[in-house]
């Protein structure tokens, strides 16, 4: 594949500006700085609050907020360790260089050396499987509006009409690489799961597959087998009746004893007292927290279950809302971030800046993303 020296590289100044600054503001000394009034200004002179999140309360940042006091990291010698077994999975690729859940995409985590790629799959009406995130929430998932900048649903399309007739919003906030990346591009495209899987095939990195839409975990499984690509792929979903099918069309264990079918429970913002048991019933093999839920106890507790752990981060504004409102300790996946979530000790991370992630463990090459790119985001 072709050297990727340039990738993530955006020439829109303004844009560059911002994430830049975005990055200043949250320095280990941020804390002595983020007061009401202050981010207040910062939102007001970069980013539109409205075009960043919707119903942002400013009242909530009256009280500056720790993700390590969240998540009960108190001592300093635990931001030290040497972290090299954590497996990075790129967040719908590797969406600060390329658009999100594309080949493209896909592809430049892959060359970065991320261990593994996560992705969000429908079933279309015409019969094929996808690879598209969309809007909406778990109820009623793939919406258009914000993607596309139209009503309706990724369900309403078959894969022909999706990839001939909806040209993604360049615009839009969530999409981390930036206007340039999409306009004239053509990788910018609704992809098919069969084609990001040959891609992974080749060459070797691991799938985490999110069951996002209804109706996909018979022919993702049936898909993955015909491939010949079990031991690659996982399967997950915040709906565990999803996985719990998962289990039981493909109950077969490993010479160890695990799952040969490795299936993930996806768990959000509250997490029941009994996650351990509701993900056992299921038949998971590991647990997915989001990551300012990654507590020590949580992950312990998926440890001795059995299971393995990974921490996921919310989407590009998701987490700009979180540094400007909640956690006034760490910047936007910075290595401060990654490092405070990676010593509640949880296996595996699945972030938006896996560039970021691999610098911050020592397995990145200097020549792998642009030099400009990796002094904004550190």
């Amino acid at each position: 594949m072709a050297n990727i020296q340039n990738a993530g590289k955006v020439n829109n100044s303004s844009f560059l500006e911002s994430n830049a600054i975005e990055e200043m503001l949250h320095t280990e000394n941020s804390v002595l700085l983020a007061t009401e009034s202050r981010i207040s200004d910062v939102l007001n002179d970069i980013i539109n609050p409205a075009t960043l999140v919707d119903n942002v309360d400013l009242s909530i940042m009256n009280e500056v907020k720790s993700l390590k006091a969240k998540l009960n990291i108190d001592s300093k010698s635990e931001l030290t360790h040497n972290f090299q077994s954590i497996q990075v999975v790129g967040h719908r690729g590797s969406l600060y260089h390329e658009l999100e859940n594309t080949r493209r995409g896909f592809q430049v985590a892959s060359e970065i050396g991320c261990d593994a790629i996560e992705l969000d799959v429908f079933l279309l009406k015409c019969g094929s499987l996808v690879v598209f995130h969309g809007g909406g929430d778990d109820a009623s998932p793939g919406r258009l509006d914000d993607y596309f900048n139209i009503e309706g649903s990724i369900l309403d399309y078959t894969a022909d009409e999706a990839q001939s007739n909806l040209v993604f919003n360049p615009y839009f906030a969530e999409f981390g690489c930036g206007p340039d990346k999409i306009k004239n591009n053509d990788d910018a495209y609704i992809p098919l799961l069969e084609e990001v899987l040959l891609d992974a095939k080749e060459s070797g990195v691991l799938v985490k597959i999110e069951l996002k839409g209804p109706g996909t975990v018979q022919p993702v499984i049936e898909l993955v087998d015909r491939l010949d690509m079990v031991d690659q792929c996982y399967f997950s979903s915040f709906d565990h009746e999803r996985i719990a099918l998962v289990r039981q069309m493909r109950p077969e264990l490993k010479v160890d004893g695990r799952f040969k079918y490795k299936t993930g429970a996806l768990f959000g913002n509250d997490v029941p007292y009994d996650f351990i048991d509701i993900a056992q019933r299921a038949g998971a093999s590991e647990v997915h927290l989001k990551y300012d839920t990654c507590t020590k106890e949580r992950i312990q507790s998926i440890h001795e279950a059995g299971m393995d752990s990974m921490a996921w981060f919310r989407g590009p504004r998701g987490m700009k809302k979180d540094v400007y409102t909640k956690y006034f300790d760490v910047g936007n996946e910075d290595s401060n971030m990654y490092r405070v979530v990676m010593a509640s000790g949880v296996k595996s991370m699945c972030v938006n800046r896996p560039d970021v992630l691999l610098e911050t463990l020592g397995r990145q090459s200097d020549d792998t993303i642009n030099d400009e790119v990796i002094e904004i985001m550190s």
